[in-house]
């Protein structure tokens, strides 16, 4: 409110100064001008009849009744050259120039007290900077408490002992140990940092500030070092509390050697401050400083010493366990059907953080919402588990008949080799339904997360994402676009595999290639080498992605049969589950034993409702048809 109305302030003084002006320039115009020698000229013709003085300006009638205007040099003189003609004089005092002065006299005093109040607006505002963002524990703005938190016991024993200090810091004073003054949370985005620091402060019930780290940078230079020097000013008038900086890299980047200018400049005063302030901490001060960061790799090094933030707590995607829990947190917010699973939900999802399944609950009661379900079902959560990982379902697609053959043979070869290969993880779901940028997608999910990779489940892995076009060549003789996604992914574990696990005969034990110390993707690098080991690097590259496929051909040669059948099904039903494939590959095997008895029945098309003794006794080929 008080920025609208010094806005409208300094609006309407402009204004009058813009009406001023034009006055000023109508009264200096209203009558034409005309050379003073002119004037002289009519003068001496007696065609004047009447001179009005306003100072040494002069306006004159003549006979024909035109007035005009002039700047007389000498009004002494002028007046002597008038003395004995009939000629009418008239003086007036110059109280134009006088009102002039005095509207840009009161203009200007009037735009200072404009500017003197925005100063002291400004300097109150920069006052009131911390206490801003003070969310005091007196009311019910914070009642965030680990109980609220699942899925990152490790962070939460470390913290437990910071909620300890902060209820009772004498116990600790008492036998001289000294609580941790800086805290830094770190891990990739969506894993729970932030609320990991405010359930602490829930826990503690102290004062807690929270900041961003852009909160302290500034276009002007001095403008972040001053606000952290108020922050921590008023933290120690509010002791026991808590300061919390989230992405605290955007103030807490490394700082480089050399000058610097700009944002630069105003950023390392900024981090200056902070590490002053952070070390002027006085041992009877309960304040503890909590950050966050998913860049922990450019964070100064003297940001990290301790003293300030010396202790470091990694905060990674839940495990499985951990995926359950953070489940039945969410879960008690909606309305759910006593039959939903989240243990083989959690399985279903693995390295998903805490927001992505606080996320995928929300999607599910989106989902039965729109229904008009009172309660959400296993369904929704599988849908809205394909919404997150593939995108939304692009039900307006309109796909050729040849194009839809082509597409379930890629699938199925997927399908296949990850149902035959024994290092690979189990199938999930086949589905030709594009979605995204997807045309179809086959799921495999882990019986339980990795915490390591073995070179025979990465070979595996790339067997499988070349089985989409080996089926392609092996039953079209051609190649498709479909393919570009698991070329791009076998290509990365391949190099991966060679340059950073040393999975190579040839290079041996040594990594070549190193990633940055942060959580974010996409960071890092091959190290520097010659151009003899980057060539060999390539062709060891080369060489493994092409015996995977060749292993993928080979497969696919031997079980073109089951390809076909499972291709047909796909193109009546469109989605599998791992349990109908099954039950088709099992149907498979029996029609190839029955094939060694009569040739004729070799490699033969199944249906969907294919007469096998087990999709008879058990009746679920009837469900995948349905």
């Amino acid at each position: 409110m008080a920025i609208l109305v010094r806005n409208l302030l300094v609006c309407f003084l402009f204004s009058i100064l813009t009406m001023f002006m034009a006055l000023l320039w109508f009264m200096e115009h209203r009558h034409p001008s005309q050379d003073y020698s002119e004037v002289v000229e009519r003068l001496n013709n007696d065609q004047i009849v009447t001179l009005e003085f306003t100072g040494n300006r002069v306006a004159f009638t003549d006979r024909d009744d035109h007035t005009f205007v002039t700047t007389v040099p000498d009004v002494s003189k002028f007046l002597e050259r008038v003395q004995g003609k009939n000629i009418r004089v008239v003086v007036k005092e110059d109280r134009f120039n006088l009102i002039y002065m005095t509207i840009i006299s009161v203009f200007v005093v009037a735009l200072i007290m404009v500017a003197w109040w925005s100063l002291q607006r400004n300097k109150k505002e920069e006052s009131k900077f911390a206490s801003d963002k003070l969310v005091s524990l007196s009311g019910k703005e914070l009642n965030l408490t680990f109980e609220d938190i699942a899925g990152i016991p490790e962070a939460k024993e470390e913290l437990e002992e910071i909620v300890s200090f902060l209820k009772s810091p004498a116990n600790f004073k008492k036998i001289g140990a000294t609580i941790p003054r800086g805290v830094l949370l770190q891990g990739p985005p969506g894993t729970g940092k932030t609320m990991l620091a405010k359930a602490v402060a829930g826990e503690a019930g102290v004062p807690f500030y929270s900041f961003s780290g852009s909160d302290f940078v500034e276009m002007f230079v001095g403008v972040g070092a001053s606000r952290v020097r108020d922050l921590f000013r008023e933290a120690k008038e509010n002791t026991p509390c808590i300061v919390f900086i989230d992405e605290i890299d955007a103030v807490g980047a490394s700082r480089t050697s050399g000058a610097s200018a700009g944002g630069q400049e105003e950023r390392g005063q900024t981090l200056n401050a902070l590490l002053v302030e952070m070390d002027g901490f006085d041992t009877e001060d309960t304040i503890v400083v909590l950050a966050a960061t998913n860049r922990p790799d450019i964070l100064d090094s003297a940001l990290k010493r301790p003293g300030r933030f010396d202790r470091q707590i990694n905060i990674l995607p839940p495990d499985v366990k951990g995926r359950i829990k953070i489940l039945e947190v969410h879960g008690r917010k909606v309305a759910l059907h006593p039959e939903v699973d989240f243990e083989t939900l959690a399985k279903a999802t693995p390295g998903f953080t805490g927001a992505e399944l606080a996320n995928l609950v929300n999607e599910a009661a989106l989902m039965a919402a729109r229904k008009g379900n009172d309660q959400i079902v296993n369904e929704d959560f599988e849908k809205a588990r394909d919404r997150i990982l593939m995108g939304v379902e692009r039900k307006g697609m309109v796909m050729s008949d040849r194009d839809r053959e082509v597409l379930a043979y890629h699938e199925a070869g997927h399908g296949i080799l990850a149902n035959k290969l024994p290092n690979s993880d189990p199938l999930h779901k086949i589905t030709i339904v594009p979605r995204g940028m997807a045309l179809g997608q086959t799921q495999q999910l882990p019986i339980s997360d990795h915490p390591a990779y073995s070179k025979e489940y990465l070979r595996s892995k790339i067997i499988v994402l070349m089985g989409g076009r080996a089926a392609e060549e092996l039953i079209f003789k051609q190649q498709t676009t479909g393919a570009q996604g698991d070329l791009l992914t076998a290509t990365h574990i391949a190099t991966d595999m060679i340059c950073k696990w040393g999975m190579s005969k040839s290079l041996g034990p040594q990594a070549y290639s190193i990633e940055s110390g942060g959580f974010i993707e996409g960071a890092g690098g091959r190290l520097p080498m010659g151009h003899d080991t980057a060539r060999l690097i390539d062709q060891e590259v080369n060489e493994l992605l092409a015996s995977c496929y060749d292993e993928a051909v080979r497969i696919l040669k031997q079980e073109q049969c089951l390809l076909k059948n499972l291709a047909e099904i796909l193109l009546q039903v469109e989605t599998l589950d791992g349990e109908e494939f099954d039950i088709i590959v099992e149907c498979s095997v029996k029609k190839e034993a029955a094939a060694v008895k009569d040739p004729e029945q070799s490699c033969r098309t199944c249906t969907v409702k294919e007469n096998c003794s087990h999709a008879q006794s058990t009746g679920e080929v009837d469900a995948i048809a349905a």
